[in-house]
């Protein structure tokens, strides 16, 4: 089966803050790795390939429909802006990595594109945690997503990555430092202090 991608280019671009002008076969690697590495793990295998088998066969309804329309595309979206913001910065060339230049632009700094990229990481994890409660509310309807076997990618429950550090001092309370500790499982767990 050829590669089936969940969202259009139209979609990407009135999604987030990336223009019109920017070229599609700029965004389609990323597009690309996006799908795979966030959707197909909160999916798991056998419910990412039935969608692409359902879109590419034009028989998408019901769930299925739904899901994708309604909460994959809008994780997708901001998933591949995340992982493309490094690289519209940058042009990979033969010899070099060359910085883009414009005449009436400025690109920003590191650190600046670090926070940006922070923020859509935190969009993207919002959306992916709707994914992830429509699939626990709706999993009769979607057969596949508890199915994966073997060394299939099966459905992450956990919709946040980003680690967390409070190694700080609070109202001059020394709370603990966590690390490396997802969000969900720091909302879940009962801390003591």
């Amino acid at each position: 089966m050829a590669y089936v991608l969940f969202v259009s280019e139209e979609r990407l671009k009135e999604t987030t803050a990336i223009t019109n002008n920017v070229d599609v076969e700029f965004l389609l690697p990323y597009l690309k790795i996006a799908q795979r590495k966030y959707i197909e793990t909160a999916l798991g295998t056998d419910l990412y390939e039935a969608l692409q088998t359902k879109i590419s066969g034009g028989t998408l309804s019901g769930a299925y429909q739904t899901l994708v329309n309604d909460y994959v595309s809008d994780a997708l979206c901001h998933f591949a802006f995340y992982e493309a913001l490094p690289y519209m910065h940058y042009k990979v060339m033969n010899k070099a990595v060359m910085l883009k230049n414009s005449d009436n632009a400025t690109p920003i700094s590191r650190e600046e594109l670090q926070d940006l990229r922070h923020n859509v990481l935190d969009t993207a994890e919002w959306f992916r945690k709707r994914i992830i409660d429509y699939l626990r509310h709706n999993n009769s309807s979607l057969p596949e997503y508890s199915t994966s076997t073997n060394e299939d990618i099966h459905p992450s429950k956990t919709a946040y990555s980003s680690a967390m550090n409070t190694d700080r001092r609070v109202q001059g309370i020394n709370t603990r430092r966590l690390s490396n500790i997802s969000l969900n499982d720091f909302l879940d767990a009962d801390l003591q202090y």
